[in-house]
């Protein structure tokens, strides 16, 4: 019999070669991005390219696209942005949402 994992809101199994190309970053591209070593000059590059594809891959402008820490950070800043900046007034949301969300909301 064959598992399956259903849980994939949590965490999800990441592909090898994901988890390949992290591991090269991780052992060579350690640097601070932040730093103006070679080390943290490429540490840059490879987020700003990975910026890059990405919006290629949505048809955005790679200054839309925001990294954050995780999902929570994501998901406070997003809420946060609607009601603050874009005037939103009212947001549904469930019981069955994230309490990153519903946390945010009740703020």
């Amino acid at each position: 019999m064959s598992k399956v994992y259903l849980d994939n809101a949590a965490t999800t199994k990441v592909r090898d070669e994901v988890i390949n190309a992290i591991t090269e970053v991780i052992k060579n591209d350690y640097g601070n991005p932040s730093s103006t070593h070679s080390y943290g000059r490429s540490s840059k590059a490879i987020i700003e390219n990975s910026r890059k594809e990405i919006a290629g891959l949505l048809n955005v402008s790679s200054s839309e696209i925001i990294f954050t820490s995780g999902g929570t950070e994501g998901d406070n800043m997003i809420l946060r942005n609607c009601v603050k900046n874009l005037g939103i007034k009212h947001i549904v949301s469930s019981k069955i949402e994230h309490h990153a969300v519903t946390h945010t909301l009740d703020y």
